[in-house]
């Protein structure tokens, strides 16, 4: 499946790191343009349309979540990914409710900027498998249940008995190749599924999906944030 972004961009205040950056996105993406801002009001690709995307990298060393300046990512269209992310203070709840579909920590920042975008445009989310194993302790330790939440979503959203599968398996932190194993079908049409099932909720990502079935549980982990140890 090729890359489908119309337009790519990555939002820091540092020259270098937006140098070195493009540099790698455009030598790896070449159907989508990779430019560098420093701000993500600055941002505007020509080719508005709903059926393509666009991504933006949020350098967080230079430029603040842009939650803070009235842009929020779970009500925009895109996908977003937090880079250069430091390990102290983590928190994936916080990243995961404010709509981005994956973090890149600062340690491996460049040589998984390519992996973390490509996965990102085939609706996967660029977390760690250690980190989503934290935050699902933390959905069980705080009463969250996936099931009642995909429950919920098919009965507003009426969803068929497979989309809400589906649904369900998204929720639990399954990714598409293992969600088509659980199932036994193809990648392809669980990708269909998915995109099914985020239309008719009206989201845009699987991480979107993720934040709306949290923001609805009284007891999310945003409501007892975990610690990054």
């Amino acid at each position: 499946m090729s890359l489908i972004y119309a337009c790519g961009y990555v939002v820091t205040r540092s020259d270098e790191f937006a140098k070195a950056s493009t540099a790698i996105l455009n030598q790896h993406f070449s159907t989508t343009r990779f430019s560098a801002f420093s701000s993500v009001s600055d941002c505007f690709c020509p080719e508005r349309d709903v059926q393509v995307r666009s991504i933006y990298l949020i350098d967080t060393q230079t430029v603040s979540n842009p939650v803070r300046s009235g842009v929020n990512p779970v009500h925009e269209q895109g996908d977003w990914l937090a880079v250069n992310v430091d390990d102290f203070g983590f928190q994936l709840g916080d990243w995961i409710l404010n709509g981005f579909s994956g973090v890149v920590m600062k340690k491996r920042c460049l040589e998984q900027l390519a992996p973390a975008v490509e996965a990102i445009s085939h609706g996967e989310l660029w977390y760690s498998r250690q980190d989503l194993s934290k935050l699902a302790k933390a959905y069980v330790a705080n009463e969250f249940d996936p099931h009642v939440a995909a429950d919920d979503f098919a009965l507003v959203h009426s969803l068929t008995p497979k989309e809400k599968h589906i649904c369900l398996m998204i929720l639990k932190g399954l990714n598409n190749p293992q969600i088509a194993e659980s199932v036994n079908v193809s990648v392809n049409t669980v990708k269909t599924h998915a995109s099914s099932v985020m239309r008719k909720v009206n989201v845009h990502s699987k991480a979107e999906l993720i934040a709306r079935a949290v923001q609805q549980t009284s007891n999310s982990p945003k409501n007892h944030p975990m610690n990054g140890a």
